[in-house]
């Protein structure tokens, strides 16, 4: 049998919307035009990046099941021969009808009322079981008091017995990842170190509702414009000087851009 060769991203994030229905304190604010991208669009970015990578983030910023075309977009990515992922408020959970979903990241404080958080959890679950598909259950730590209840009501549905404090597996393809929160990167930002690793332009890439080609998933502004892929091929976005020499600096442990010095991501 022939060995299946190695593509050069373990994901790439693609930004349907920068639209979103919620202002959530762990989220940074955006302030760019709210765009939904369109089906040509996205068929033309997915053809670009199909032999650059087997799965697709549908997100940066926004809430990717606020897009009218949903479950239209979830399908031609999959026929494509992609793995599809979302990260959602869960607020707009009815929304998806698609089966072609690998994984849901499910922000669980986005919503503030616990029983609410519950059914929308239920729905998930349910989900899970019909189409094989992989949950993650993802809970900031600031949050103490609310995320106490959070915690308890976790425990209880899953039958959990222990603290809960980390990642755990909670049931068959379902987990919880707790993590804690960080200062998203910006221009405005105080230098955080010169000196570090990234997983951007390595392991991950991102494209945003408009086209703009991004180091990583954080750059929701676009600060690190390496290029657009509506316009531009894959190949030549990624040759340029500027990429070469963020990669360089990676390996040498330099972060040579300034965005990247000011990222609180690491910490």
């Amino acid at each position: 049998m022939e060995k299946k060769m190695k593509k050069r991203f373990k994901k790439i994030y693609i930004e349907i919307t920068n639209n979103c229905n919620l202002n959530c304190s762990f989220c940074a604010p955006d302030y760019r035009k709210k765009e939904f991208m369109s089906i040509e669009k996205f068929e033309i970015i997915i053809s670009k990046i199909k032999d650059y990578t087997d799965y697709i983030y549908l997100h940066v910023k926004g809430e990717p099941l606020m897009h009218p075309n949903i479950n239209e977009i979830i399908d031609i990515a999959s026929k494509k021969g992609l793995y599809i992922n979302i990260t959602t408020n869960g607020t707009l959970i009815d929304n998806l009808k698609s089966k072609n979903v690998r994984q849901i990241n499910y922000s669980i404080q986005s919503m503030e009322k616990v029983e609410k958080i519950k059914q929308t959890i239920t729905k998930m679950k349910e989900y899970v079981k019909k189409n094989n598909t992989y949950l993650s259950l993802r809970l900031w730590t600031n949050k103490t008091k609310e995320n106490i209840k959070i915690k308890e009501m976790l425990k209880e549905e899953f039958r959990f017995s222990g603290e809960l404090e980390d990642k755990y597996k909670l049931d068959n393809n379902i987990f919880l990842s707790i993590e804690k929160e960080f200062i998203w990167p910006d221009m405005k930002n105080e230098i955080v170190r010169t000196k570090g690793f990234c997983y951007g332009l390595k392991d991950q890439i991102g494209i945003l509702v408009d086209g703009t080609v991004v180091p990583c998933c954080l750059d929701h502004k676009g600060t690190i414009n390496l290029g657009n892929i509506l316009k531009q091929e894959m190949k030549e976005i990624l040759e340029q000087k500027r990429v070469k020499d963020m990669i360089e600096g990676f390996e040498e442990k330099r972060l040579v851009e300034e965005l990247c010095q000011k990222c609180g991501f690491k910490n």
